[in-house]
């Protein structure tokens, strides 16, 4: 299935705000600026509110919000939901979400729905030739097998 193609003044907003929570030229990582990155995160959040809010939700803003959201029930919920909106957007990759959600359930202690998403995130990985998310998926597996 060809992949959607996200409108792009949403991507390069949710892509600013995210590098801004993650800062990856930080290092070493104990540099990261946490008032910038509270600051991007509550306008993540702000953006994901205004376009719920408008009806134009987008499983992409939904997941990248999940992806920094501190709290794992809030995180769950999201990656839930965007897998629920990701089924009106034809193409719409839903095997990170699948991953995220995983991660999360796995910290969360619900290890046997955690694995059930893992191994759905792998075969949707797998249809979607993403080698290298197998590769974190199966990681995972093993990491978490005895949880």
């Amino acid at each position: 299935m060809k992949l959607r193609a996200l409108p792009p003044d949403l991507y390069h907003e949710v892509l600013d705000l995210v590098t801004r929570i993650a800062q990856p030229c930080a290092n070493p990582i104990d540099n990261v600026d946490e008032s910038v990155a509270s600051e991007a995160l509550e306008a993540l959040r702000a953006l994901y509110e205004r376009h719920e809010s408008s009806g134009n939700g987008d499983p992409f803003l939904t997941e990248s919000l999940a992806d920094f959201v501190p709290d794992d029930t809030e995180a769950i919920r999201l990656y839930r939901l965007a897998l629920v909106q990701s089924a009106s957007f034809g193409g719409e990759p839903t095997h990170t979400k699948r991953f995220g959600l995983a991660d999360r359930l796995f910290a969360a202690n619900f290890a046997i729905e955690a694995r059930e998403q893992l191994a759905m995130a792998r075969k949707e990985a797998t249809e979607a030739g993403d080698d290298e998310a197998v590769r974190e998926i199966d990681e995972m597996a093993r990491e978490c097998a005895d949880l």
